[in-house]
């Protein structure tokens, strides 16, 4: 971890650049577009799968377009089927109307042959005193013609009869055809109407999803442009905060070495207090906030100061406790946790920082050699480090803070 890094983990109370505001600003701005952007996608796949409705619906006009057409075109060979069937019908019928003319025109003749001879023909040919046998053959051939001419009506009765029928038959077939024909087309008209209705309905969801096309293309454009605005803005921000960090840190190494020569002229400086118990092993499942006021201080010695009193020299308080201790003395973690931070810092030497969850943070400074690296899990009393007096300090001892979001808080607080 980078002193950038641990700069924004402590977020030092320090006043920060006049971009702070803009950064603000442009961080909501972003989240205002990031929200346009989810709700513009969200219109986007609800206009999609309307599209997809309108297409089912009109993929199931088209198929019963298609099997109408095909209805409408077994309809025209079937009309054209009866239509020969009419024509040979009539073929028929012209035929028959001929030979009745003709048979009509023979039996006229026969009718007319005997009324000329009267009805007296037969007591003619008995009376005429002609052979009797001639006679009857006459007779017979009369009785015989006569039959003949009957049954010859009776046909012609008959066959006239049949093609009227038929004619009738054809007639309504040829009827009905025309009005199923009629109403396929008017079913195809319909449909027809409804497909190119849908069609533009289509067409416009079409034009609506390129147009939402667009505007989420323009949003995630816009959305990049902004974020690395902001980006910049914050850093821009961290660099003004490592400015004020590096300026208050020579304002405080200036105080002790200040406050170090008037020691090392005049008489030795005096505790405030001393500590004489040191963290031991135990354990619990109460969160740390659940830990206030049984811990105790990661060293034992001489407390230096107290917290939120002035330093030497004015200017800064104390945000946490120096405790004068033998080099080499065993640093414990005070509570079980997480090492986000292990290694040499400008300005507080070998540095090292526990997290212990829900936002609480120990910071051990100044030591001579650290033993966890990051990312190793500390319990209660573990040793962690070994007290020196490294990043310039003039005592030997340790410099031990709590934090909490980033703000400090008094470790007697937290202490038995």
């Amino acid at each position: 971890m980078n002193v950038r890094l641990f700069l924004v983990l402590l977020a030092l109370a320090w006043p920060l650049h006049v971009g702070a505001n803009q950064a603000d600003r442009k961080q909501s701005e972003l989240d205002a577009l990031k929200r346009r952007l989810q709700t513009l996608q969200q219109e986007f796949r609800t206009t999609q799968a309307h599209r997809k409705e309108v297409v089912d619906e009109l993929r199931q006009s088209e198929r019963a377009i298609s099997s109408a057409l095909s209805q409408l075109r077994q309809l025209d060979s079937e009309r054209q089927r009866t239509r020969h069937d009419l024509q040979t019908l009539t073929q028929q019928a012209d035929a028959t109307t001929m030979r009745i003319r003709e048979q009509q025109a023979h039996l006229a003749q026969a009718l007319k042959g005997a009324y000329r001879r009267g009805q007296g023909d037969a007591l003619k040919f008995i009376l005429n005193g002609e052979d009797p046998n001639q006679s009857a053959r006459d007779l017979h051939y009369l009785a015989h013609l006569s039959r003949a001419q009957h049954a010859m009506i009776e046909m012609l009765r008959a066959d006239l009869a049949q093609l009227a029928a038929l004619q009738q038959q054809a007639a309504q077939k040829s009827s009905e055809l025309t009005q199923l024909q009629a109403a396929r087309e008017a079913e195809q008209k319909k449909l027809l109407a409804d497909k190119r209705a849908r069609e533009r309905v289509l067409q416009k969801l079409s034009a609506e999803i390129q147009q939402q096309q667009r505007q989420i293309s323009n949003l995630k454009r816009d959305e990049r442009s902004l974020t690395r605005l902001v980006e910049r803005l914050n850093r821009l921000m961290a660099q003004q905060a490592a400015r004020e960090a590096a300026h208050a840190r020579a304002a405080r190494l200036a105080q002790q070495k200040r406050a170090a020569d008037k020691n090392a002229a005049g008489s030795p400086r005096r505790g405030v207090a001393v500590n004489t118990e040191t963290p031991v092993a135990f354990r619990t499942d109460r969160p740390f906030s659940g830990l206030k006021g049984s811990l105790r201080l990661p060293v034992a010695g001489e407390l230096m100061n107290r917290f939120g009193a002035p330093r030497e020299g004015g200017g800064l308080s104390w945000k946490g406790l120096f405790i004068r201790a033998a080099e080499g003395t065993v640093v414990k973690a005070i509570a079980a946790g997480q090492v986000v931070f292990s290694e040499w810092l400008r300005g507080f030497g070998n540095l090292i920082i526990v997290d212990h969850g829900e936002g609480y943070m120990s910071l051990y400074s100044n030591n001579e050699s650290l033993y966890k690296q990051v990312g190793e899990r500390v319990q209660p009393g573990d040793p962690i480090a070994a007290v020196g007096n490294s990043g310039g300090q003039p005592d030997t001892g340790l410099y031990f803070e709590m934090r909490h979001q980033s703000r400090p808080v008094n470790p007697l607080l937290w202490v038995k």
